[in-house]
């Protein structure tokens, strides 16, 4: 499509400017990208809930593992159903806004719901090195938090390195 610019002389096409030609080449090599609303996508964060899953039961029961995040920004709920899928069938992931929806208020000991386990995370750092933040807890016991690195290698995520760190975020009334 042109558009005409008039001038006192009479019209004359209009050329595209360079801004243009580079959107048009770039919208779709974008538009291919995970559809993940997470800067490195699903694959790391699965990667990261992969590392703190607990030993399935003998008995064949589902652990509950609570996911929350240490940040403002949720996962998007596309992004929420396939980490469930990644995570598979023996376990029974469960995304909560708020780190109270993980908690038996009605309990003193202030365990986990269900006997779960609660993971908070953080954001995935987007470049290398890739470096994110968890804190779990599962009992009225300590809260254990880690910085852990991580690394992709033909489109598969893997955590390297697991360093123990101070808790920052999932503090209780110690």
């Amino acid at each position: 499509m042109r558009e005409m610019l008039v001038r006192r002389g009479g019209a004359r096409p209009r050329r595209p400017s360079w801004a243009l030609w580079l959107v048009a080449l770039l919208a779709p090599a974008a538009a291919c990208g995970s559809g993940s609303a997470e800067p490195v996508g699903v694959a790391a964060y699965s990667a990261v809930i992969d590392d703190f899953l607990p030993d399935v039961p003998a008995d064949g029961s589902r652990p509950v593992v609570f996911v929350a995040r240490l940040t403002e920004h949720q996962f998007a709920l596309e992004d929420q159903v396939a980490m469930i899928e990644s995570v598979g069938e023996p376990y029974d992931l469960r995304f909560v806004d708020d780190v109270d929806a993980a908690i038996d208020d009605g309990d003193p000991e202030t365990p986990t719901r269900e006997e779960g386990l609660l993971l908070g995370i953080g954001t995935i750092s987007a470049s290398a090195p890739h470096v994110v933040r968890v804190e779990v807890y599962s009992t009225a016991g300590p809260i254990d938090a880690h910085k852990l690195t991580l690394s992709v290698r033909d489109d598969v995520w893997r955590v390297d390195a697991s360093e123990s760190v101070e808790p920052e975020v999932l503090v209780g009334d110690e």
